[in-house]
């Protein structure tokens, strides 16, 4: 076993407790259970279990990942992999302190929460009772789309990722493939088919006036005037994070919905 692995043996009782406390205080109320070093934990509305051990009662902390969405994320975005994860799960991760940790388990209750499939499985739970009438029909709607905008404030962690901009007021759930146009429930709800983003950016993105590229970074349109541009920051935008899935439906949207004129 390697150095990591002999760490997850034997938990101090305080970092027990911090462990404890990092998981209820995100969302994960059910457990403990321990084995192998690792003290177990589950949520009643977010998929997949998640563990954590700890060298002592200051650190570092080791989070192990089961749901493989989620730990695909969490290695996309940078977090610190470590090894070995526990028995059945994707991935694990170490965080130098406490409030890293809280961090971390923070960002996958989100990710699990938003990822599909939830987002899908309560839209069906949601709509199951609807007709096929023109009211039900805009219901429908309607309640996929404010399902979708949870699921994107829980992907982007309720901010634009190009202004910063928290405000919910301000932020737009931005389908990349629109409603409309998408060929299944399971795309209009998927998280990578969307985009949070803050009013004007969303305006600019749903007109075709900007997309996106592969490397994340925003591409104006030649029919973007130059004081539009200004007013978006575009020279300074930072990069999207993206997936695979996006990268996918971002290369729909540069085809179909940005302009070349």
């Amino acid at each position: 076993m390697n150095e990591t692995g002999r760490r997850l043996w034997g938990i101090p009782i305080v970092a027990e407790s911090n462990l404890r406390d990092a998981a209820f205080d995100q969302g994960y109320r059910i457990g403990p259970e321990q084995a192998a070093g690792w003290v177990f934990f589950r949520s009643a509305t977010a998929a997949g279990e998640i563990a954590l051990a700890a060298v002592a009662a200051v650190g570092p902390y080791f989070l192990s990942v089961q749901h493989a969405g989620a730990a695909r994320e969490m290695i996309g975005r940078g977090f610190d992999q470590a090894t070995p994860c526990a028995k059945g799960h994707a991935a694990a991760f170490m965080f130098a302190d406490l409030e890293q940790l809280y961090a971390g388990v923070s960002q996958v209750y989100r990710l699990s929460m938003s990822l599909p499939t939830l987002p899908l499985e309560r839209f069906q739970q949601e709509t199951a009772g609807l007709g096929a009438t023109e009211a039900e029909t805009i219901t429908r709607v309607r309640i996929g789309q404010n399902i979708f905008r949870d699921a994107l404030m829980g992907y982007w962690n309720g901010a634009c990722p190009l202004t910063g901009i928290t405000d919910r007021e301000l932020l737009r759930a931005s389908h990349i493939i629109p409603w409309a146009e998408c060929s299944s429930d399971a795309q209009r709800l998927d998280v990578h088919n969307g985009l949070l983003l803050s009013s004007l950016w969303d305006a600019a993105f749903d007109a075709g006036l900007i997309s996106f590229g592969d490397d994340g970074k925003p591409i104006a349109s030649p029919a973007l005037s130059d004081i539009a541009a200004e007013e978006l920051s575009l020279s300074t935008a930072p990069p999207l994070s993206l997936t695979p899935a996006h990268r996918e439906n971002l290369a729909w949207h540069r085809l179909r919905r940005w302009r070349t004129d």
